[in-house]
């Protein structure tokens, strides 16, 4: 069964309202995936963000309080006005999690992936939720040849031994999306280039 495909026009539309509703609730936010590559149709939205957080109220007066997701608390929002609902993954079941989040959106009926990333990963987070898929794989698998795991989820690369285990090294934190192609040794490709 082939994934059903939006025109730019459409996804776009819906990324940008969504970005924008989002935005003052996060330190960094970006349109990513295949609208970030410039293709012309797509079968979802991806978008990137690090929450931004506000101080909580104390639950009681020996304890702290916890700060509050402003990132969570907005996208909660969307359920509620139904301006999104959640959306099954491949096994029926809704991926709704503190990092990722499988949705809809409601009037349009285009499928919203929201991914939440931290400063420290940002990058690597980015590269990977770009995409395409032969670029991680390209990345994935230079990487592994230098003796490195690409966990795109966090800061870096984590130094693997001959059997492929995690030694413990970490490689610097990834400053720049160039700075992830360059560790590997792969040439700079624009979002745009990246297939």
């Amino acid at each position: 069964m082939s994934k059903i495909k939006y025109p730019r026009y459409t996804a776009m539309a819906v990324a940008e309202e969504l970005v924008e509703a989002l935005r003052p609730c996060c330190e960094r936010i970006e349109i990513a995936g295949s609208l970030r590559r410039g293709k012309q149709f797509v079968g979802d939205v991806e978008i990137v963000y690090v929450p931004a957080f506000a101080p909580g109220v104390p639950v009681d007066m020996f304890s702290p309080p916890e700060p509050v997701n402003m990132a969570e608390a907005q996208i909660q929002a969307w359920i509620s006005t139904h301006l999104v609902r959640q959306r099954l993954n491949v096994d029926l079941q809704p991926t709704w999690g503190a990092k990722n989040k499988l949705a809809v959106h409601q009037s349009s009926g285009v499928p919203v992936d929201l991914f939440a990333a931290t400063e420290a990963s940002w990058f690597n987070y980015l590269v990977c939720r770009t995409g395409g898929a032969w670029n991680n794989q390209e990345i994935a698998r230079t990487a592994n040849a230098k003796g490195w795991r690409w966990n795109p989820y966090a800061e870096g690369f984590s130094k693997i031994d001959y059997h492929g285990k995690e030694t413990g090294e970490k490689s610097e934190r990834m400053d720049s999306e160039e700075a992830v192609f360059r560790f590997v040794g792969l040439p700079y490709l624009k979002p745009e280039e990246r297939k």
